[in-house]
């Protein structure tokens, strides 16, 4: 072992000159308590988290809370399935997060873009079973998992439904999480009737730089929301020895700004389960069917 470690950090320091490094092959909850009882008062605790969070959140209705119960079964399946690699792909308390809404908004329609390994759409199906859930991607070779009941299509999910399908007709809830312009997603949710909407790896503006892709993941709806970007021109940052720019585009944050009924972020559990994830944004669209009270609009 001592002879690993040593050529694990010599071939680090080797590839950090060209900003490179190797990672450990640990998964969540590689180290963590075995007991009964411990493992309950993981569960419990997000439990409770998020269904304070869904008891004052103002963006759906909710039609269901998450039991203990039903966090520890959704904690035993997330043990046993192949999406613990910290190579990627979403982690568990995100995954927790897309299960809980998935189960509290019971949609009849759920979009996923950016299946990758598969992850996100098991979620989701563990949520809200009786959904029509469909899986996009613009390359589905890294799928680890079919999830039973899901339909994957290997095309990106703006081309593969259209304003007035009647897939749109229906009560639906997307989760995007495929690195792409985030203002862009958002007004294609709205012009198919999306009700309720999921952004990951949405960052401000003083944290996006690792998550912007160089710049095709740009803009974030947190910059959407930033009222200060509009008076910039240009945004530049540096990235692994790179530089990158991204031209502020006013009217095109003002028209997903637009777009935006309602929004709020989802709770940070990275005090219950010791693994650190950015929560999750989820937005109430304008274009949606008339909100019932007591939901009220985004403050202007």
């Amino acid at each position: 072992m001592k002879v690993a470690a040593k050529v694990y950090h010599l071939a680090n320091r080797a590839l950090d000159r060209v900003g490179l490094t190797l990672v450990s092959a640990s998964r969540d909850f590689d180290c963590r308590l075995t007991d009964e009882e411990s493992e309950r008062r993981v569960t419990e605790g997000l439990a409770k988290l998020v269904n304070e969070w869904l008891e004052r959140q103002t963006l759906f209705e909710v039609r269901a809370f998450v039991t203990g119960d039903d966090a520890h079964r959704f904690y035993r399946a997330y043990l046993a399935s192949p999406f613990r690699s910290r190579f990627g792909g979403s982690r568990f308390n995100n995954l927790f997060a897309l299960y809980a809404v998935a189960k509290a908004y019971d949609p009849e329609i759920i979009l996923d873009s950016g299946t990758y390994e598969g992850a996100s759409a098991w979620a989701l199906r563990s949520g809200c079973p009786s959904a029509n859930l469909l899986s996009f991607d613009i390359d589905l070779k890294r799928l680890l998992q079919r999830s039973e009941g899901v339909t994957y299509v290997e095309r990106d999910w703006a081309e593969y439904i259209r304003p007035g399908d009647p897939l749109t007709k229906k009560k639906i809830l997307a989760y995007f999480d495929d690195h792409v312009d985030q203002a862009r997603r958002l007004l294609e949710a709205g012009e198919r009737s999306v009700e309720v909407a999921i952004f990951d790896d949405d960052f401000p503006v003083t944290s996006f730089a690792e998550m912007a892709h160089g710049g095709a993941a740009l803009p974030k709806i947190e910059f959407v929301l930033d009222d200060d970007l509009r008076s910039a021109d240009v945004l530049r940052w540096t990235a692994n020895g790179r530089d990158h720019e991204w031209m502020v585009d006013a009217a095109y944050l003002d028209r997903a700004r637009a777009a935006i009924l309602d929004t709020d972020r989802m709770p940070q559990t990275a005090f219950v389960t010791g693994i650190h994830q950015t929560p999750y944004r989820v937005v109430r669209l304008r274009s949606a069917s008339p909100t019932p009270a007591p939901f009220p609009a985004l403050s202007e």
